[in-house]
């Protein structure tokens, strides 16, 4: 058997649909890879765990002075709700979050620009305000295209810092009211924490040869709100399920692990709880491939190596040999293969990056209807994942080192909040 894109499209048609975490949905969606792989002749399973979810009953935002005008708004997940009947506090627009606007912020509800950061929710909270405002989307959003993002407060934030009172808005609204001098404001914000279960979907395919040796494959299959999820992350699961019906069907010399991960746009809450329960084995895993965003028609190939430049060099090499056009690099990215280099074990995650007005993520427009991912470009990282994972599953001496280079370690460490950020 030989891998297929018109296949793995067909898959992907079949489950593009909105997979957020904790949802029925994203059950649905495991099942249906389950039942995909078992159905390949692989043992197969689902393994549960927890994940720290909210819910939010009402939320509201009306500018009371010097002008009144309510706006939409969404209340994040797990945020602080205020008391009944609301607050009414003073408006003030911290650009930058530098200590002359954290000066200003304490008992004021506060809007900065763009997302809430780790390190903007903490200086936020430190300084005393009283409730944060974001902004989604661009000025010129045409509402009815549009959504008014849903938005979460992490465990990352919260559990050093507390809850905190907290709306996203649109950008045109958060303009207008700084257009205007809005001075006071009226916040209304009902939120619950509770917990949700969500699934990694595990597949195992024993070597022939060296079968204590385990390459791991990884992709994450849940979306975000509003998100079908085609681009981020279903062309990465399909392509993964290709991959295993070949292997299925070439028995590979080492064995081989395929995961599918829930959670991952909640913080890689899948791959983390997927590492924590299989501790006792990672010492056999030499190797994690992640696959996350593919088959986008205008785009580039690239192929973030968490490991050392030897490994870089390896890959690099490989690609050029089968003729991909690729940059391979020496460097993190934000997926799955984070929590396994964090264990020490080297991770290569194969992208397929859109290009600038062909790279819609994280929105309604990653959609099939955006007719921006095809058959033909997914088949270009499935031929890549093909020819790079045949090379290593089946060398005769395991060709990169387990070994994290000091500066992918670093980085590892600052993403997952254990040290600061260099300036």
């Amino acid at each position: 058997m030989n891998v297929s894109a018109h296949r793995a499209f067909s898959l992907l048609k079949e489950l593009a649909f909105e997979r957020v975490s904790g949802s029925q949905a994203e059950e649905r969606a495991a099942n249906r890879l389950l039942e995909e792989a078992r159905a390949a002749g692989v043992d197969a399973h689902l393994e549960e765990f927890t994940v720290p979810c909210g819910e939010v009953k009402y939320a509201r935002l009306v500018v009371t002075a010097p002008y009144r005008k309510e706006y939409e708004v969404t209340g994040y997940e797990r945020a602080e709700s205020t008391p009944a009947g609301g607050v009414d506090l003073p408006f003030y627009y911290a650009e930058t979050l530098l200590p002359v606007h954290l000066e200003r912020v304490k008992g004021k509800a506060v809007l900065i620009n763009g997302r809430l950061r780790r390190a903007d929710y903490e200086k936020l909270r430190k300084a005393g305000a009283a409730a944060i405002l974001t902004f989604s989307g661009s000025t010129i959003d045409r509402r009815n295209e549009t959504d008014c993002d849903i938005r979460k407060l992490r465990e990352t934030m919260t559990e050093p810092f507390g809850h905190a009172v907290a709306l996203n808005m649109r950008a045109a609204d958060a303009a207008e009211m700084v257009r205007r001098g809005a001075q006071q404001v009226h916040i209304e914000l009902e939120s619950i924490c509770c917990d949700r279960v969500s699934h990694n979907v595990c597949a195992v395919i024993e070597g022939t040869e060296k079968q204590e040796e385990i390459v791991s494959f990884g992709a994450h299959y849940d979306s975000v709100y509003f998100s079908t999820g085609v681009y981020d992350n279903m062309s990465g699961s399909v392509i993964i399920m290709e991959l295993l019906r070949y292997f299925a069907a070439h028995r590979p010399a080492r064995t081989v692990k395929f995961n599918w991960f829930g959670s991952e746009e909640q913080g890689l809450l899948g791959s983390k709880a997927w590492t924590a329960a299989h501790a006792e084995e990672l010492d056999r895993h030499v190797l994690m491939i992640n696959v996350d965003v593919a088959a986008a028609t205008l785009g580039q190939n690239a192929a973030p190596v968490l490991a050392t430049e030897a490994a870089v060099g390896y890959v690099d090499a490989l690609m050029h040999e089968a003729g991909f056009a690729c940059q391979v690099k020496l460097d993190i990215y934000s997926s799955d293969c984070i929590p396994f280099a964090d264990k020490g074990v080297p991770a290569i995650n194969l992208c397929r990056f859109g290009a600038p007005g062909a790279n819609y993520i994280h929105d309604r427009r990653d959609s099939l209807k955006s007719a921006y991912i095809d058959e033909k470009s997914l088949d270009i990282t499935l031929q890549q994942a093909l020819f790079l994972a045949c090379r290593v599953v089946n060398a005769a001496s395991f060709p990169i080192a387990r070994e994290i280079s000091g500066e992918i370690r670093d980085k590892v460490d600052e993403y997952l909040f254990r040290k600061e950020a260099k300036k």
